[in-house]
């Protein structure tokens, strides 16, 4: 019994240790302090020498180490020379709904039909999915789970990153409703051109009647039967659901904040590749930006080649409030060193780590809990050895959610550590 019991606690720990399954952490056991770091509390602040208490999951003090108070039910961690973050929070993810992209069956992220208000991608969203852990290790430790296809495209929601179902990962459930912009071009796989899309002024004319219907529908508390579309989209008119429209030519960035603005909706234009030619347009009507495009090429084809990468910080400039985005599932695993890019093109280096932490939580509504390192948040937080920013330097030590340490194993490092020793000389 002894060998075989020996026999499964060696495969376990080989299994674990390879990053094939990681065990959700369990809830924050002892009060914990980390002294002498960098903290970069993510609204433009930064404290050296500071220290960083957390209880119970909540920050408890934030300060520099000589005014810690030096409690001993706290565990002391010496963190001298490295930096603490609040946690990245990806926007616009796909992640536990698209594991292989070219593989149909790991793929749940959009219904059949066109409008779909009533789509929750919370309950489709997958806690066992690989790729999670490989964002988690570079510092994202919350993401906005987003469904996709047709036109509307259903409720997104947001996510922590540690959780062994989608009931317990649940931080803010149906938080907005997902709009995709009709294109008034097409790409033509025959031709290899852009042609127009004829169907543009009916996809506009159907997602203006359905708002329509579902402000009215708003104004009465209660129906018998319940529409559910148009059920779930009443939040809209409450100020309970935010208005996320995903557009990237100009002017559809203005139509699609006019029609929010008809309705009285909180609008968040998603994508936005084009924002910075209408950024004072955004301002002006108070409209939030999630900016999707930095690693990539220009839109059209006289804007400069690294147009993209000066975007955040023109949106900056004129005041409009943006956080950044990766794409899809695994790519916000770069959320950092897309910040990272920002700055070498003129933004500024706290404004950059905001847009991705504190300003990420207040386009999504939750920055009374989470997004920077202040006292009375969750303890979202994580320790870098280097810049977190730049990838030549990043290194993730230990991550925290609401107070829990999470496992920072991965199938990469797992892989990583196998072909070392397969090729290392003797």
């Amino acid at each position: 019994m002894r060998f075989i019991y020996s026999v499964i606690v060696i495969f376990l720990a080989t299994f674990y240790a390879e990053g094939q399954l990681t065990i959700p952490a369990p809830v924050q056991g002892e009060p914990m302090v980390l002294l002498h770091a960098t903290a970069h509390l993510g609204n433009g602040k930064v404290i050296e020498d500071a220290a960083v208490a957390f209880d119970m999951g909540m920050i408890t003090f934030v300060g520099t180490s000589k005014e810690w108070p030096g409690y001993d039910s706290y565990i002391s961690v010496d963190v001298t020379g490295k930096h603490v973050y609040p946690g990245f929070i990806a926007t616009n993810s796909s992640l536990g709904l698209n594991e292989i992209s070219a593989v149909r069956a790991t793929l749940d992220e959009e219904e059949v039909g066109g409008l779909n208000p009533n789509a929750r991608a919370l309950i489709a969203y997958n806690t066992d999915s690989e790729v999670i852990p490989t964002v988690r290790s570079n510092g994202v430790l919350l993401a906005q789970i987003v469904p996709q296809g047709g036109s509307v495209a259903g409720l997104s929601s947001v996510v922590q990153l540690d959780a062994w179902n989608w009931e317990d990962a649940a931080y803010r459930t149906d938080e907005g409703i997902h709009v995709y912009w009709p294109r008034a071009t097409r790409f033509s796989r025959r031709e290899f051109t852009m042609e127009p899309n004829e169907a543009y002024a009916e996809e506009l004319q159907a997602l203006e009647m359905l708002l329509k219907e579902a402000a009215a529908y708003a104004k009465l508390a209660d129906h018998q039967p319940k529409n559910l579309k148009l059920e779930a989209m009443r939040g809209l008119f409450l100020g309970e659901k935010t208005f996320f429209v995903h557009a990237d030519e100009a002017k559809d960035i203005q139509r699609a904040v006019l029609l929010g603005e008809e309705f009285g909706l909180k609008t968040v234009i998603v994508g936005a590749r084009d924002a910075w030619m209408v950024a004072d347009f955004l301002k002006e009507k108070e409209a939030a930006v999630i900016f999707q495009q930095t690693q990539s090429l220009p839109g059209h084809e006289d804007d400069a080649v690294d147009q993209p990468f000066h975007t955040p910080a023109q949106l900056k400039e004129a005041g409009v409030l943006f956080c950044l985005s990766g794409e899809g599932a695994w790519q916000q695993r770069n959320l950092p060193f897309q910040a990272g890019q920002a700055v070498g093109h003129g933004l500024d280096k706290e404004a950059a780590l905001q847009a991705i932490t504190l300003d990420a939580a207040r386009i999504l509504g939750i920055d009374k809990t989470t997004g920077s390192v202040e006292k009375g948040k969750d303890a979202t937080l994580f320790i870098s050895a280097g810049d977190a920013l730049d990838m030549r330097s990043s290194l993730v030590e230990k991550a925290f959610i609401q107070g829990r340490q999470v496992d920072l194993n991965d199938k990469h490092k797992a892989l990583y550590q196998k072909f070392q020793a397969k090729y290392q000389r003797n």
